[in-house]
């Protein structure tokens, strides 16, 4: 009766063993690291909307200069912007059928953000499609885009 023991039974005492303190751990780790790369996620996603909604006031000052001079809207002209700094446009015509039945051509209007260090450049931040009246021959100068 050498394997027997002599001490009464008694409850283990309250606590954790040291497994479970490492599997505690493990899954708060794990639970902090996905939280961090969430919001890691919604930074980012917030810097692109900014980055739209800059775009889309630049292309709404654009277009309101040049709407006032219709007749020499650039069609297939490119520019960098003073203000912001950094910021180019890009006007080019797109084929499209429908409009040139209508006697109109659809022209893009592209605005690229300011080139990051080190990157290639951006794809553009907006792009804004106008039915204009088609034109036949090409402006010699285009409208100011400052």
């Amino acid at each position: 009766m050498r394997g027997w023991s002599r001490r009464p039974w008694r409850p283990r005492k309250p606590g954790v063993t040291l497994v479970e303190a490492h599997l505690g751990t493990a899954l708060l780790g794990s639970l902090l690291v996905s939280i961090l790369v969430g919001v890691a996620g919604l930074q980012a996603q917030a810097v692109r909307a900014e980055r739209r909604i800059e775009a889309c006031r630049i292309a709404d000052r654009l277009l309101a200069s040049w709407w006032t001079r219709r007749e020499q809207f650039p069609r297939r002209d490119e520019g960098r912007l003073e203000t912001p700094a950094g910021w180019r446009w890009r006007t080019r015509v797109v084929p499209d059928a429908s409009a040139r039945a209508l006697g109109g051509e659809v022209v893009a209007l592209e605005l690229f953000p300011p080139p990051r260090q080190g990157g290639r450049d951006p794809d553009p931040a907006v792009r804004v499609e106008l039915v204009l009246p088609e034109k036949t021959d090409e402006p010699t100068t285009r409208p100011d885009a400052g």
